[in-house]
């Protein structure tokens, strides 16, 4: 039965997403990319989070590191710059993904809502938002295992970075960085320091943000990350601090 299932769910996503990549390069406006977004530094949260031990699951921690809901209100988006909410629409994908992944499909399910309710703002092309749509949907019917589910949500990530490619570096930088601190505050949170190890990663969002000419706090708390993702041994003080500063990031971006 369970086969049946994942084959029908194949099939139905497979042309979702083939019409979803024919509507992106049919669009006027969007160039899409013939390089991977960011050189050689490839973000991957589906991937990262795959090897992330947590005994209690990710639930817990990702309940922890979640930006929904902050500042008053209820979406997160409202009163917001559209940096921060290209900022917060990468942090609630990474979130989206720990609560499939941890089997909590209700809370996946605000952070697509929330996603999609900013992406009629934003005008995205029909198709992004039919896939987060079909995504939501599929979620709720409960019907598929987590790893299903979460091998079909992974194709977002890089579809949404070709189309924010295309309107400008700074949107596809704050996507990025939105979904790896969320990524790096969950690792960091499960203590699994081997996954912070990632000097590469955080010199480019930090060379980024310098050339957007971010806030000081957010260039010296990159700076503080790079010194800790670069030791030959990180220890479980550094995890902690990991989760601060992440913290501190989140608080002046989002």
């Amino acid at each position: 039965m369970f086969q049946r299932h994942q084959r029908s769910m194949i099939l139905i996503l497979a042309v979702l997403c083939l019409t979803m990549s024919a509507a992106l390069v049919a669009q006027d406006k969007i160039k899409l990319p013939k390089t991977v977004p960011g050189g050689k530094v490839v973000f991957d949260s589906n991937a990262f989070q795959s090897g992330i031990q947590a005994p209690a699951g990710l639930a817990p921690l990702a309940d922890g590191m979640s930006l929904y809901g902050q500042g008053g209100q209820a979406m997160g988006f409202a009163a917001k710059s559209e940096e921060a909410k290209t900022f917060l629409i990468g942090a609630f994908y990474s979130e989206s993904l720990a609560y499939i992944r941890a089997g909590k499909h209700d809370l996946a399910v605000e952070r697509l809502k929330a996603m999609e309710k900013e992406f009629v703002n934003m005008g995205v092309p029909t198709a992004l938002y039919n896939f987060i749509s079909k995504i939501e949907n599929t979620i709720s019917l409960r019907k598929y295992e987590p790893a299903v589910l979460l091998d079909f949500f992974a194709l977002f990530q890089p579809f949404f970075e070709e189309y924010l490619a295309a309107k400008g570096a700074d949107r596809l930088t704050l996507f990025q960085a939105g979904s790896w601190l969320m990524d790096m505050g969950l690792a960091a949170s499960a203590r699994n320091t081997a996954l912070l190890k990632q000097p590469e990663k955080v010199g480019f969002i930090a060379a980024e943000m310098k050339r957007m000419d971010a806030p000081k706090g957010v260039q010296d708390a990159l700076a503080e990350l790079s010194t800790i993702t670069a030791k030959k041994e990180i220890a479980d003080r550094d995890a902690d601090q990991v989760v601060k500063l992440v913290k501190k990031i989140q608080t002046v971006l989002g």
